[in-house]
């Protein structure tokens, strides 16, 4: 899990452009781009780790420019998720669009990720990872 350290603000790339962190105050947004499969979900998971040092931060994974999501990856995501969680870090997905979401949900065999239908977010008491609209 993360350790305890001094984080400074400012921008992690992943390689190929296949993720951006951006750290401002307590909010870690990570955007993804083109396609996340396992390989890069480890590279993500690792680099993440560099700047996830202090407790009780927003974790945003921005799919907005995400492409494809293979299914593999899920339960590492899931995994990551819950360990960031007893953390202290709250982790929540923003611009994943119907087909993103759709993989997310069909690959989460322990009901973790919160799913949203058409219209109003739907909420699960267990949820783990949350669609929101981020500006």
């Amino acid at each position: 899990m993360p350790s305890e350290g001094i984080r400074q603000s400012g921008v992690v790339a992943g390689a190929a452009d296949e993720f951006h962190i951006v750290v401002q105050g307590r909010t870690v947004r990570i955007h993804l781009a083109g396609i996340l499969d396992r390989a890069r979900a480890q590279r993500l998971v690792r680099a993440a780790a560099a700047v996830l040092v202090d407790r009780d931060l927003l974790v945003i994974l921005d799919g907005s420019r995400l492409v494809h999501l293979d299914y593999r990856c899920v339960p590492a995501l899931v995994r990551w998720s819950k360990g960031l969680r007893s953390y202290g870090q709250r982790v929540v997905l923003a611009g994943w669009n119907d087909y993103l979401r759709a993989i997310l949900t069909m690959e989460d065999s322990d009901g973790e990720l919160e799913g949203e239908s058409r219209g109003a977010p739907r909420r699960r008491a267990r949820g783990l990872l949350r669609h929101v609209q981020v500006p």
